[in-house]
């Protein structure tokens, strides 16, 4: 049986200004489990999207997002080979721990492009959360990515760029280690923007060489922002195309046997554990890779 691939994603909770209007109370951790502790619908582009739960171990949650879609097949022999066109379900698999990390909050959804692209999907969850009356955070989703291909990039082009956008998601934003950090959060605070983009451009280009642009990329590689870029003979860079992934071997076994399987490969899911290669049998590397 294939590998299951997944790919990753931060999760910023950004409490809403408004708060005290809504009947939950609780913490981030309490929030994302209290929402997804049930079965429901939602919307995705033009169709249905479902939210499955698939149990909880105390530590992660772990769901299906699951769609209907038409499937045709053909009627066996003995019943004359008519073509059929038939409903078909489809999932992806998603494995989420909500609890406090100094990599922050992480989900991963499954690459099974049957149920749509992972990004898409974690998206319109999430949406769909936000949308709700009693929403009590806002839930931003943004893809980890890896930073060498960022370093790369701005090494083939002289570590000098045409222009350079950060699009941050405003929590803990660069920690507490600069003034500029206070400013952006005084603007979170002061105006309720959940991001805040920043674009450096220069006439004769910008340097990467410098602490604000490594504090910006250190930043959104992990998972609270996005970065594009281009060099000055005009090639683009979007941190969106370098997301990180990981694989674990396919569960086998009973529908028994196979359950809670994905919670306890979580971390190695998750791209927290670091597992030699050559220690492996399956081939597989348990560390986060980028696809």
């Amino acid at each position: 049986m294939a590998d299951k691939k997944f790919t990753l994603f931060h999760l910023s909770l950004i409490e809403r200004s408004q708060h005290g209007m809504f009947d939950f109370q609780g913490t981030r951790e309490e929030w994302l489990r209290f929402v997804l502790r049930d079965r429901f619908m939602f919307q995705h582009r033009s169709g249905e999207l479902h939210w499955v739960p698939q149990g909880e171990d105390g530590e992660s949650i772990v769901g299906l997002i699951q769609r209907s879609i038409k499937h045709a097949r053909h009627d066996p022999p003995e019943l004359g080979g008519a073509e059929v066109v038939a409903d078909e379900w489809q999932g992806a698999y998603v494995v989420i721990d909500p609890s406090h990390h100094d990599d922050g909050q992480k989900a991963a959804v499954e690459n099974d492009y049957k149920a749509g692209k992972p990004a898409a999907l974690i998206n319109s969850l999430a949406g769909a959360i936000n949308a709700r009356d009693d929403a009590h955070y806002h839930i931003a989703v943004e893809p980890l990515f890896d930073a060498n291909q960022f370093w790369q990039f701005s090494a083939d082009h002289g570590h000098v760029l045409r222009w350079i956008n950060f699009d941050f998601v405003v929590p803990n934003m660069w920690g507490t280690r600069s003034d500029l950090d206070k400013d952006l959060r005084d603007t979170g605070r002061q105006t309720g923007a959940q991001r805040v983009s920043v674009r450096l451009r220069g006439s004769d280009g910008v340097s990467t060489q410098n602490d604000k642009v490594r504090e910006g990329v250190e930043y959104v590689e992990r998972g609270a922002g996005k970065l594009t870029a281009k060099s000055l003979d005009g090639q683009p860079y979007n941190s969106d195309d370098t997301v990180k992934t990981t694989g674990v071997p396919a569960p086998d076994g009973t529908p028994d046997e196979k359950r809670g399987y994905f919670s306890r490969m979580r971390d190695r899911i998750l791209g927290r554990e670091k597992v030699n290669p050559l220690d492996r049998s399956d081939g597989l590397n348990g560390g986060a890779d980028n696809n």
